[in-house]
């Protein structure tokens, strides 16, 4: 991906994330594009990008051979929102996982949002699990039946996602 790519998709989660998160997610986008196993997603409108996702590998420690990821983070540009570019990330990024042999996606995310596109909340480990609280936005959505059910124990995702605060759901609402 090359520097311009990286900047647009850096700004898109600036300004969806707003000016209290924005420049924080921006980073970490910019992390998790420089390694080699992201898959990033982006939707356009009248030849502007609106819209990114970024999927990378989620590891259950017990199960190594199942094939998770997480989803994180999910922008779209203020003024697409509301306007099917979510959507059009969700459904294309889910049919990417597919065709790559993905057994599940995982998001700490908004839980009125995510349903709509098949997660459902899990009981299963983030990296941090006593800083989950709001078990709701903890979620997955299983893309090869009956995978999500043997899946049990301490979980890891890529570094640049790794630090406890993106896991503290504490200030969530």
């Amino acid at each position: 991906m090359d520097p311009k790519e990286i900047e647009t998709i850096k700004n898109i989660h600036r300004l969806a994330f707003g000016a209290e998160e924005g420049p924080e997610i921006a980073e970490l986008a910019e992390g998790l594009l420089a390694l080699p196993d992201t898959i990033s997603i982006t939707a356009s409108r009248g030849g502007r990008v609106a819209g990114n996702v970024l999927f990378t590998p989620f590891r259950f420690l017990d199960h190594p051979d199942a094939k998770c990821f997480l989803l994180a983070p999910l922008g779209v540009l203020p003024e697409y929102q509301r306007h099917g570019v979510g959507t059009e990330l969700m459904e294309t990024g889910i049919s990417r996982l597919r065709a790559v042999g993905t057994d599940a996606v995982f998001v700490l995310g908004v839980p009125a949002y995510y349903p709509q596109h098949g997660f459902v909340p899990t009981g299963k480990q983030t990296p941090y699990p006593d800083l989950l609280t709001v078990p709701e936005a903890w979620m997955v959505l299983e893309l090869t039946p009956g995978a999500v059910e043997p899946l049990s124990g301490r979980t890891t995702a890529v570094e640049p996602i790794m630090p406890a605060a993106y896991w503290d759901t504490s200030g969530r609402g």
